[in-house]
C-alpha cells in the first residue's frame, strides 16, 4: 500500500521531502521526512511511467527526479508530478552503453553520474 515498502533501496531527502526507490514494488514513493505519504510514481513494466526494480532516486537543481531503472537498463528523468521527461537508455552498444544502473550522483555542474553494476562502469551524462 501507499507508504509501505518492499525492498526500499535508495532514498534522497530534499528539505522535508523524502523520495524512496521502492524497488520490489517497482515505484518511487514521495513522503514527508516524518513518514506521511504524499505521492507515488510507477508500476512494473518497461514503458513510460513504468519501472523494473528501480534502485536510486535523486533530485537535481531543477527539482527533477532522476531514477536508476536497473532492470530496464536506463535512467529516467521525471518532473515533480511524475511526468516522464527523458530516458537515458543504457542498453545500447558502444561507449555510451551501460547495464543495470544503480548508484546516481550529481556533480556541481549538474552532470548525472551513473554507477552501472552489470557493465562495471561509471558513466556521465
Amino acid at each position: 500500500g501507499d507508504g509501505q515498502f518492499k525492498d526500499p533501496y535508495g532514498l534522497f531527502i530534499k528539505g522535508d521531502v523524502m523520495y524512496v526507490a521502492d524497488s520490489w514494488n517497482h515505484r518511487i514513493q514521495k513522503l514527508t521526512t516524518g513518514g506521511q505519504f504524499l505521492q507515488k510514481f510507477g508500476q512494473r513494466g518497461s514503458g513510460q511511467g513504468e519501472f523494473t526494480y528501480p534502485k536510486f532516486v535523486i533530485v537535481d537543481q531543477r527539482d527533477r527526479l532522476i531514477v536508476s531503472d536497473s532492470d530496464n537498463h536506463r535512467v529516467v528523468i521525471l518532473d515533480q508530478a511524475g511526468t516522464w521527461l527523458l530516458t537515458i537508455n543504457g542498453n545500447v552498444t558502444g561507449s555510451h552503453g551501460f547495464q543495470n544502473p544503480k548508484g546516481l550522483a550529481l556533480d556541481p555542474q549538474g552532470n548525472i553520474h551513473v554507477a552501472a553494476y552489470g557493465s562495471n562502469t561509471i558513466k556521465v551524462f
